[in-house]
């Protein structure tokens, strides 16, 4: 029976969950804005900037169109932040010894990633805007695309414990521990080495996810309907939205990290969670040079690719562990 200590300690886990979160997610969206003006020729943003902007739409006026569904309108932002708060507390920062994951959270956190995106596909309809309202059918588009190989190569790690000796468990905490020690000759047990081609199709899938092209900003080009979902959102409510999307940066890479690249492969604290940062600053500089050198392409391309190369990627490696090669 859980006592009055294990409480105050989930909750001293949470706001340190989140607190990382928040950093991590503040200096790689920096990274992420001053490597692409780099990659431009320009100078880019101070280190500031990222929070500075989410300030300034908090001091801006509330409001709300004439047209929009007030109640959702005002809902689904505050849906957006609590799915990505409560997977940032879910995902543990790379170490198996963490409180909040539960035995099925690999379940849970899919559902959170699916109602997280979900948020602004209620935010672009309730708004009564044609361009809200096209926006949020981008998004339903990209949710029918990327969820199925999503789904599937983030179970794959949880299938695949079997294999090493573990037992099948849907927590990623057991998963984080079963990359422990050495693959073969002097690669690290990371399951990205056990199935590479179910990591390319999640991390496709989470860059996407992630709002990053070539396929992540078609629900909001700016060059055809201004912001998509979030195109008659302003002030606080937008505010935050966008510090909702600032999480992304910590959550999708931080998912990726812990499944597929070992987490912090069982160093002791701080080492493992130095590792696990290092891990994932990694993977949004990776994310970010793809970003710049792509072109964003059309829905129609972002079906192909997914229900057929990433979801084949995911069936395959799917195979692989149900028949054991």
């Amino acid at each position: 029976m859980a006592t009055l200590f294990d409480y105050l300690l989930i909750i001293t886990f949470y706001f340190a969950a989140i607190g990382l979160a928040f950093f991590f997610s503040w200096g790689a969206a920096w990274v992420f804005r001053k490597l692409s003006a780099r990659l431009q020729a320009r100078k880019g943003p101070p280190a500031y900037q990222p929070i500075a902007d989410i300030i300034k739409l908090f001091g801006k006026e509330r409001f709300i169109p004439r047209l929009a569904n007030k109640f959702l309108y005002t809902l689904s932002p505050l849906v957006a932040l609590s799915a990505i708060l409560i997977l940032s507390f879910m995902i543990p920062p790379g170490t198996p010894f963490w409180p909040g994951p539960l035995a099925f959270d690999l379940i849970v956190i899919l559902y959170f990633s699916v109602m997280f995106s979900l948020a602004f596909v209620i935010a672009g309809w309730a708004s009564g805007s044609p361009w809200g309202k096209i926006g949020a059918s981008r998004e339903v588009a990209m949710i029918l695309s990327v969820e199925l190989p999503l789904a599937i190569a983030l179970l794959i790690p949880s299938l695949a414990l079997a294999r090493v000796g573990s037992g099948f468990s849907l927590s990623i905490t057991d998963v984080i521990a079963a990359q422990e020690g050495i693959f073969i000759w002097f690669l690290p047990n990371w399951f990205l080495f056990h199935y590479p081609l179910a990591s390319v199709a999640l991390f496709l899938a989470l860059l996407t996810k992630s709002w990053m092209r070539p396929f992540g900003d078609i629900p909001e080009a700016e060059q055809e309907i201004f912001a998509g979902p979030l195109t008659e959102y302003g002030g606080p409510l937008l505010g935050i939205f966008e510090l909702a999307r600032l999480f992304r940066f910590y959550v999708f890479t931080a998912l990726f990290v812990d499944l597929y690249l070992g987490g912090g492969d069982g160093l002791i604290f701080p080492l493992n969670l130095l590792v696990f940062l290092v891990k994932c600053l990694v993977i949004v500089i990776i994310m970010t040079i793809i970003h710049v050198a792509s072109a964003r392409y059309r829905i129609s391309h972002a079906f192909k690719w997914f229900l057929t190369v990433c979801l084949a990627f995911a069936v395959f490696s799917l195979i692989r562990v149900l028949v054991g090669f």
